[in-house]
């Protein structure tokens, strides 16, 4: 693949948008930058990241030439929960993939995106305060691409790729641009994101594991809460942490 095309990226999200081609972390460099009093919606890409990260201590591959990796500074400036901006940004992926893509995207709650029963994406969101202003940084890879060789033996069965193959030369800026635009516009508008959300979960009245016990997964709440049914018949409302479906044998991360 060519380098990333930095006027192409700026000229739809922003000049705030820092273009990279590789680096440690997307999330770790907009952290500084929101410390350094960066604005709202500034962008840091890159086309790979050497210690790219995931959810609690797991990593997050991130090869060079085969997907994309961005993160995005949000300064709510209302109300905020979490779980929305993590959810908003599930249903993002999965648009913004659609749009390139002939596939059609699912959610794994609370953070992974799906295509054809694989995992292409995952979404990692981090905050922290200034004052009593929250500070999101909204971190997520994409890959686009199958990696030459293949990914990982500790990952194959679950990784894929949303393409096989493209001879779209900016496939990976369409990728950043259509997820920005969608997210603003979600942002700014969140009727239907639930909806939206809930149509893409494909965990619903499934068996899973959670703190390696069986339970089903019963609804899913209008707060992005996951519903558990355990096999004694108690109930648990989940607002985090991790599920399986039982034939995994462990979580895979991409």
């Amino acid at each position: 693949m060519s380098k990333l095309c930095t006027s192409y990226i700026q000229r739809h999200c922003g000049q705030t948008a820092c273009v990279f081609e590789e680096l440690p972390s997307t999330n770790a460099v907009l952290k500084e930058y929101a410390k350094q009093g960066a604005p709202d919606l500034t962008c840091v890409v890159a086309a790979a990241q050497s210690a790219g990260r995931g959810r609690g201590d797991h990593t997050f591959y991130s090869p060079m030439g085969t997907g994309v990796y961005f993160s995005i500074l949000l300064r709510p400036k209302q109300g905020f929960a979490p779980a929305d901006v993590t959810a908003t940004a599930a249903v993002v992926a999965c648009e913004a993939i659609e749009s390139l893509a002939n596939v059609h995207a699912e959610i794994k709650w609370l953070n992974d995106v799906y295509v054809g029963g694989k995992k292409v994406a995952g979404i990692l969101a981090e905050c922290f305060f200034e004052g009593n202003d929250p500070v999101v940084i909204l971190g997520i890879g994409i890959n686009l691409l199958p990696p030459v060789g293949g990914f990982p033996p500790e990952i194959a069965a679950r990784a894929g790729a949303v393409l096989e193959k493209s001879k779209n030369r900016f496939l990976r800026e369409d990728m950043v641009i259509g997820f920005f635009s969608r997210l603003e516009k979600r942002l700014r508008d969140k009727a239907g994101t639930y909806a939206a959300y809930r149509g893409r979960s494909f965990l619903l009245g499934k068996q899973v594991l959670f703190e390696g016990k069986l339970a089903t997964v019963r609804d899913l709440l209008p707060d992005f809460r996951l519903e558990l049914e355990l096999t004694d018949g108690s109930r648990r409302y989940l607002d985090s942490g991790e599920v399986s479906l039982p034939d995994d044998k462990i979580i895979q991360h991409l």
